[in-house]
């Protein structure tokens, strides 16, 4: 029997929720909207960075970007706060419905692939303590070629030992835009973000979250 595809996920904000460091900032008197602001302002100096040539590990960037975030909204923190703050990113739980759905697509015989800006290490470690890792094929960083996501050299990993189609599932628009220039079909999930950009190129499903969209993926 022919495997039905590939379907690779993005994992921080898309699988796993970004709820553990929001609390972390927030507890330190941040206001609401910080993570949002400092994980989006991490983003762009990590994939500028990267444009220009540069590259440097996403924990790195995270760390670097923090105080600057938090000077801009006011609030004062200790290095080992800050510190806190960062190491909830190695505690991230999983978003509702994504233990049903990796089960759902494993039981059909889909090849499941995280593919994500954070390190392989640190992506292990989270899919092992979920209790899922046996799910997944394949872990892919970044890090290995070092160059972010969306580029699309990253997003050419995917077919390193595909079955048949390839899906890209992510949270982020720019990451779905970056999918569908490499020539990947797409699911974009709007939880995070809320909408799609019309200027970006259109993903083949969008849905309202993980398990709707690998769910309108597995019916197409």
């Amino acid at each position: 029997m022919t495997p039905p595809g590939t379907i690779a996920f993005d994992m921080i904000g898309t699988c796993f929720s970004l709820d553990k460091p929001k609390q972390r900032l927030l507890a330190l008197g941040a206001p609401t909207y910080s993570l949002q602001l400092w994980f989006a302002q991490t983003l762009r100096d990590a994939f500028a960075l990267s444009h220009a040539g540069g590259y440097q590990p996403l924990k790195q960037m995270l760390e670097e970007e923090l105080p600057r975030t938090l000077t801009l909204l006011g609030v004062e923190a200790s290095p080992t706060q800050r510190a806190h703050v960062v190491s909830a990113f190695g505690e991230l739980e999983l978003e509702t419905g994504a233990l049903e759905a990796f089960q759902r697509l494993a039981k059909l015989g889909w090849r499941l692939v995280a593919l994500t800006n954070g390190s392989a290490e640190s992506t292990h470690k989270l899919l092992e303590q979920a209790g899922v890792l046996q799910h997944f094929a394949q872990v892919r960083s970044c890090d290995e070629i070092q160059i972010t996501k969306p580029h699309p050299d990253v997003y050419q990993l995917l077919r390193q030992n595909a079955l048949g189609e390839i899906w890209m599932i992510a949270a982020h628009a720019w990451d779905i835009a970056g999918a569908i220039r490499a020539g990947l079909k797409t699911a974009f999930i709007t939880s995070q973000e809320g909408s799609y950009l019309a200027i970006y190129p259109q993903p083949d499903v969008i849905a309202p979250s993980l398990k709707s969209a690998v769910n309108q993926v597995i019916s197409r």
